[in-house]
């Protein structure tokens, strides 16, 4: 049975999943918009990149100094400034900067996320918990791009104003949710000195973090690929269709993946999941010939491997750094990908389809090859209670004051 306190921490964390999922599909969804422009276009999609760098870099490292609850709270008025200046955005500018504080809020909110339910959730159900509270994500982008095809053949003002209602709802409820949640205790209870200490002049720490990285930017470069850029492109008369799709095929593989992770093991369930993903890529290139029935069909397929991909992923980092680091580490490696994201968009422009889905399969190899790696040399983290974990990562001791003689390493 859970605790009541295990229940806040799930509910409130599985509405925080539901609502970022809403605003994943923002920029895609606001591209149909009137006042935006065709050279703003690719700016919608960049936002999310460069918010997520800023969300990362910011609360990911203040979760492990301050506190799980606080950078939580904190999160509450971040989202409501940036989706009111969407949802009310009367030009680009205002849109684009609502878009921004949008997902610098999700950026912040995923090693917070992560963090909480690894550390409240019983450890028998800890793997299948972190994969199916994040897939919550997955039925929020559902339902906001339901809505968006229901309400955009009336008027984009009454897609807007069903959005918006969406999210105003699901924040006043998140209100009440995230201050009832107690403060992590595995957190709380260590030492104030060792809290966001951390050393990586260890081999381990270095493995960790190299694989995780690497596997972050295959993921990361090749999500929503056929979905939000192929697909559009090729079939843009159903843009919201082929939204709809890939995110029904996401939310199914979060199933699959809650099912599979505990019993083939994160090692296997990762390698499997980056192999599906290319394999799926590739295939991508002959079917785009064949017209909209035959790629949706391969689109929800590949929906599915994308999400067991992410789902592998958030099980591994969730649970491969300690926890006076854990939010840092969750952040660390998913800064590099959204920085490469971001340039790649450059990168990838002036590319024909082929020759993008040539580039998609080349990161899928990327993650292959990671997890391969992980699965060679990695630790397997399924079943394992906290405490048990390998020590991937070594406490530093605290600076020396002046003046102080002998080890206060604690």
């Amino acid at each position: 049975m859970l605790t009541r306190e295990q229940k806040l921490v799930m509910l409130s964390t599985t509405l925080d999943m539901f609502l970022e999922g809403v605003f994943v599909t923002l920029s895609p969804i606001s591209v149909q918009w009137p006042f935006v422009p065709g050279w703003a276009v690719p700016l919608l999609f960049i936002m999310m990149p460069i918010g997520t760098i800023i969300g990362n870099s910011t609360f990911g490292r203040l979760t492990d100094l301050r506190g799980r609850k606080l950078t939580y709270l904190s999160m509450l008025a971040v989202y409501a400034v940036g989706s009111a200046l969407v949802i009310l955005s009367s030009n680009i500018y205002e849109l684009l900067a609502g878009l921004l504080i949008v997902y610098s809020a999700i950026g912040g909110e995923i090693p917070v996320v992560l963090s909480y339910v690894v550390e409240s959730a019983p450890v028998d159900i800890k793997e299948r918990v972190v994969v199916l509270i994040t897939n919550v994500g997955n039925v929020g982008a559902v339902v906001a791009a339901a809505l968006a095809l229901m309400t955009s053949g009336v008027s984009v003002n009454a897609e807007r104003l069903a959005l918006g209602v969406l999210i105003g709802l699901a924040i006043s409820v998140l209100v009440i949710t995230r201050s009832l949640v107690p403060e992590s205790r595995p957190w709380a209870s260590l030492p104030r000195e060792r809290r966001g200490r951390v050393s990586l002049n260890y081999e381990s720490a270095r493995f960790a973090l190299a694989s995780l990285t690497l596997m972050a930017i295959s993921s990361v470069l090749t999500f929503g690929l056929l979905a939000l850029s192929i697909g559009p492109e090729e079939f843009p008369s159903i843009s919201n269709e082929i939204l709809l799709v890939y995110f029904i095929g996401e939310v199914l593989g979060g199933f699959l993946a809650a099912y599979l992770v505990t019993y083939v093991g994160s090692k296997g369930f990762t390698l499997a999941s980056y192999l599906g993903g290319l394999v799926t890529t590739v295939a991508a290139v002959l079917v785009l010939r064949l017209g909209p029935v035959p790629f949706l069909a391969l689109l929800l397929v590949n929906g599915v491997f994308t999400e067991t991909v992410w789902a592998s992923r958030n099980v591994l980092e969730s649970l491969a750094f300690p926890t006076n680091f854990r939010g840092t580490g969750v952040s660390l490696v998913r800064i590099a990908a959204y920085v490469l994201l971001a340039a790649s968009y450059l990168v990838t422009a002036s590319m024909t389809p082929v020759e993008y889905l040539t580039f998609a399969a080349a990161m899928w190899a990327l993650g292959v090859g990671a997890s391969l790696a992980w699965y060679i040399r990695g630790p397997e983290l399924v079943g394992v209670p906290l405490a048990n974990l390998p020590e991937e990562f070594k406490i530093r001791p605290p600076r020396r004051r002046w003046g102080q003689h002998g080890s206060d390493t604690g």
